[in-house]
């Protein structure tokens, strides 16, 4: 790590784990933001330094005030601002001046609210920067370090009580809802181990947050809340860090519509990129993607428990042989299995309930809860049987009733305590108390059962996931200098076949020609049928213009088709520049589909493969990864696609060549990576998977080059 590195590092543990503070705009009301963060500090005993900051005032809440930081008369690691959008640029530089380490920024006006605030939050950054400063918002909630007793933060979810210190680390960009996940946090009885809520993000991002999560030792389940990212290259080193040190990651990343994305984008002022890429991301890191924040906080409270499945069998217990139904359709809904009961298992299920139901899922009839031990003993077989990775119990509103609620509880507590390594899961209406000692006994407590399904799943993502041998790709090959030149401006389709013909992509026997004549003349010599599409770099979808003929059978029709091209396409598009036509010869079998890179703005060339071909919009049967993959790995990518059994040999079909598809994947996101700073997509549609053992054929391609400042 190099010097700057160091101190930047240095700097961020100034801000996140300080043992100094100042708070700016001090206040003897406990209820304004400058008198509430420095009421947490001392109740949560924080055992640094605190400077109170009031030019009015001797005393603040029982400690000696200073007119400015100045006046501290030395350095401190961070200062919290809860002072106006016009007060904080000059405190900012008196901070700076003062040799302090970093800032927290409460107060709004600056880039969210137009060209006059983000003027005077590029003064803040600017003033932060050149004196090497850290600034977390503005326009934020502030942090929490729980262990260091560090409640910088006016977030009222903490006005009773702070949660006990523990295990989840929480990063987000929206102090709003970061503040509801905190309550709900404490609600749920989640311990706490560091809260960052980082606002407009003019400096720290969300990235970065996540980063310094990822290296502390007391921090192991990372959720985030994302809108947007400034930063790729620092969410990305987050997500690295914490794959690297298997510490899990639940998301939840908003803006999956274009009317979310102009929302998030009004929010925070930051980019967001297209959904199917964040997921691609999610996918490569093991990011858990939540929908809800129930979903959210539902899978921290099973990764808090600290145990995860090591396979995905799974069986279900129930009263109700209807929700056993239910629940067999969620674990299918989820990837997860029905494992088999054994058959000795069975039989001893049927001596303690004649009349149950012993195949998962097992129903054990209502009789069950009038006779409380039996539930016990029938947990009880099926845990001896070792045949299942988790178990899902369903007891419904039992846990209601006076008579049932508590010698279920108990016989099943009992049980459980015999197996105290074994994930039990439990969907129970029941009393906060029961439910407490449900989860003292080690059941993992739900009241709806499909909830209960999806943290299970969402356990085996991660078990799965974590178990996996980190991917390699082999080093690109030696693509030509020249081979895709620096200041191109576009590329008709002649010249983007040449491109992938680098990267062992073939072409159809084809020829480039200028006149009916010549069209003739090739076709002859290729072959009939043909096909004939009009050559120009301003016409990417040639069919809407007319300009592709297919299965021409003789000379006669070549040249007529040549003719009329050349006759309409320049009347319906007069600026288009005509470079010719080319003659191919007609890809007979096989299976089209689309392979595509697109350079996206914040995360770099990502590719894109599915099956389709001109009906691929219709099918949206597409699969993401950012680039570059290896052979291996495109291989994943064909078999994720709902379609992957046409490809595979369908119904006797034979079946494609998917392993030269997969080597094509790999060679253009490699050909992506290595050109990333000229290419910004290309788009090979149709690609034609033929037979086993014949490869694959580029139907057409377009590459559209990244245009540098200054060209048009």
């Amino acid at each position: 790590m190099d010097m700057r590195s160091t101190e930047s590092s240095g700097r961020l543990d100034a801000l996140f784990a300080p043992r100094s503070i100042a708070v700016v705009g001090a206040s003897n009301d406990w209820r304004r933001f400058g008198g509430r963060v420095l009421h947490y500090l001392r109740r949560a005993e924080f055992e640094g330094e605190l400077y109170p900051i009031n030019p009015g005032r001797d005393e603040v809440q029982g400690l000696k005030a200073y007119a400015d930081v100045k006046a501290v008369g030395r350095p401190f690691d961070c200062a919290v601002l809860a002072v106006t959008a016009e007060d904080t640029v000059k405190t900012i530089r008196d901070c700076a001046e003062a040799g302090v380490k970093s800032a927290i920024i409460y107060g709004a006006g600056f880039a969210e609210v137009g060209a006059e605030g983000q003027r005077r939050q590029d003064d803040v950054v600017a003033i932060a920067r050149e004196h090497g400063m850290r600034i977390l918002g503005p326009n934020c909630m502030g942090l929490v370090n729980a262990r260091a007793g560090v409640y910088a933060t006016f977030a009222s979810a903490f006005e009773e009580r702070f949660p006990a210190p523990g295990r989840i680390g929480i990063a987000t960009q929206s102090g709003g809802y970061g503040g509801y996940l905190l309550q709900h946090t404490a609600m749920r009885q989640l311990g706490l181990s560091h809260f960052v809520a980082t606002g407009n993000e003019a400096d720290v991002d969300v990235g970065e947050a996540m980063a310094w999560m990822a290296q502390q030792d007391d921090v192991e389940i990372i959720l985030a809340y994302l809108e947007g990212v400034r930063n790729a290259d620092h969410l990305l080193h987050a997500l690295d860090l914490a794959r690297q040190a298997k510490k899990p990651v639940v998301m939840m990343k908003v803006g999956r519509t274009p009317e979310g994305r102009v929302a998030a984008a009004s929010h925070t002022a930051s980019l967001t990129g297209e959904d199917a890429v964040y997921d691609a991301i999610f996918r490569e890191y093991g990011v858990y993607r939540a929908r809800t924040t129930d979903e959210l906080l539902d899978v921290a409270y099973a990764l808090n428990a600290g145990k995860r499945p090591q396979g995905a069998r799974t069986a279900v217990i129930s009263i109700s042989g209807g929700v056993g139904v239910q629940m067999a359709d969620f674990l299918s809904d989820a990837q997860l299995e029905l494992g088999k009961v054994p058959e000795a298992t069975q039989q001893q299920l049927r001596e303690i309930v004649p009349y149950c139901s012993p195949t998962n899922p097992i129903d054990m009839t209502g009789l069950v809860t009038a006779n409380h031990d039996m539930l016990g003993r029938s947990l009880e077989r099926v845990l001896e049987s070792d045949a299942f990775d988790a178990i899902i119990l369903f007891l419904g509103i039992v846990g209601m009733a006076p008579s049932m609620a508590g010698p279920i509880c108990q016989a099943l507590s009992e049980v459980s305590a015999k197996h105290p390594d074994r994930l039990l899961m439990v969907s129970v209406t029941t009393p906060p108390e029961l439910h407490e000692v449900y989860a003292k006994a080690g059941f993992l407590v739900y009241e709806d059962p499909s909830r209960a399904v999806t943290s299970l799943a969402a356990l085996h993502h991660y078990e799965q996931f974590f178990r996996r041998p980190a991917a390699s790709v082999d080093a690109a090959p030696n693509f030509p200098n020249d081979l895709v030149p620096a200041h191109a401006t576009a590329f008709n389709e002649v010249q983007a076949k040449r491109i992938l013909a680098a990267c062992g992509i073939r072409s159809p026997r084809e020829s480039l020609v200028q006149t009916p004549e010549e069209a003739a003349d090739a076709a002859s010599q290729i072959g009939f049928p043909v096909a004939v599409k009009v050559v120009s770099a301003d016409i990417p979808h040639k069919t809407e213009v007319g300009g592709v003929a297919l299965r021409l059978g003789d000379a006669a029709a070549v040249r007529a088709a040549v003719a009329r091209m050349a006759s309409d396409i320049p009347k319906a598009l007069p600026d288009a520049r005509i470079e010719g036509f080319l003659v191919s010869e007609m890809v007979v079998g096989g299976t089209e589909c689309i392979l595509g890179v697109r350079n996206d703005p914040a995360f770099g060339p990502m590719v894109t493969f599915g099956l389709g071909g001109v009906m691929v919009e219709l099918l949206r049967d597409v699969v993401t990864r950012p680039a570059p993959v290896s052979p291996a790995q495109a291989l994943e990518m064909m078999q994720a696609l709902r379609t992957w059994p046409v490809l595979s040999g369908w119904r006797g079909a034979p079946p494609g060549d998917t392993e030269a598809m997969a080597n094509a994947i790999a060679s253009l996101s490699q050909l992506a990576m290595a050109q990333r700073d000229r290419i910004a997509e290309i788009e090979v549609n149709p690609v034609v998977v033929c037979a086993q053992g014949k490869g694959v054929v580029a139907l057409d391609a377009v590459i559209h080059p990244i245009h540098k400042a200054g060209q048009p």
